[in-house]
């Protein structure tokens, strides 16, 4: 599990056997990415509408793969109190 302040907003995992990371991310970036990446799944054993599977070894380009961490994070920051993003702002 990865975190920031706390709130999970990765997980790295093998799923079906296949490297993978389940990110956290809205139900509307969700289902787009599903749609158009069949290395975008839902995450089993999670919220299937907030988190999503991402293989690693598929054929997403690394930048991608990059960005949809970074939203992940973006988006637990967000769900944190004021002080605590203060406090990784230091």
């Amino acid at each position: 599990q990865v975190k920031v302040g706390g709130v999970m907003f990765a997980m790295v995992d093998h799923v079906e056997g296949r490297p993978a990371v389940a990110l956290k991310m809205s139900c509307e970036q969700a289902a787009q990415l599903r749609s158009e990446h069949k290395d975008i799944v839902p995450s089993p054993n999670l919220n299937k509408a907030h988190w999503s599977t991402v293989f690693l070894d598929g054929s997403l380009p690394d930048s991608q793969i990059y960005y949809l961490v970074d939203a992940s994070y973006q988006q637990a920051v967000r769900l944190l109190s004021e002080p605590t993003r203060q406090q990784l702002s230091r």
